[in-house]
């Protein structure tokens, strides 16, 4: 399970933000939704981070938050001019979770399961949301991923090599249209 740790809410430049954020953070009375445009955003998330299905946001020693990871987008963050890159930043996708899903009443409102830490993003297991080692990829490839169908990216795959496989993309329309003709469709 991926576990990031959030400051007090602080401005940021809306313009150097890579999500166009006025501030990221938390504070007391924000509600799921402000904690989510404000975090869940920017992150350093390594391999690892990519084939988890819940995160989990911190403040203080507190869970602020959990979250179920849809996909994960590489954005653009900048330190002080866009021309200084800094490491690969990812946007976090997902859906807000509230009480009453399993995850949530494991551990919002309750103390972190991760020690603290210079890094605030990090990863621990959770067996029973983890998925143990996951389930295979549907592109083939033979990977395993606890989130979804595909690895990020591997979807993209699977279809490139079916296109592959009937010749040239235009080739491929022709065949989807005859054996799923648009007449079909709902």
């Amino acid at each position: 399970m991926l576990h990031i740790t959030v400051t007090a809410k602080k401005p940021v430049d809306p313009e150097w933000d890579g999500l166009g954020r006025p501030f990221v953070g938390y504070e007391k009375g924000m509600t799921p939704d402000e904690m989510y445009e404000a975090n869940h955003g920017e992150w350093a998330i390594g391999a690892r981070g990519q084939k988890e299905r819940f995160a989990l946001f911190s403040f203080g020693r507190t869970v602020i938050q959990a979250v179920e990871i849809e996909s994960l987008e590489l954005t653009k963050a900048f330190e002080r001019t866009p021309e200084e890159k800094r490491d690969d930043r990812y946007t976090i996708h997902g859906k807000i979770l509230g009480p009453g899903h399993p995850v949530f009443d494991k551990y919002v409102g309750r103390e972190t399961p991760v020690s603290i830490a210079r890094n605030p993003v990090r990863y621990f297991e959770d067996s029973e949301f983890d998925g143990g080692a996951g389930q295979p990829c549907r592109c083939g490839c033979g990977e395993l991923t606890t989130r979804g169908d595909f690895i990020p990216g591997h979807d993209q795959r699977a279809i490139h090599e079916r296109i592959a496989r009937i010749g040239t993309v235009a080739e491929f329309l022709d065949w989807m249209d005859v054996v799923r003709p648009a007449s079909l469709r709902a």
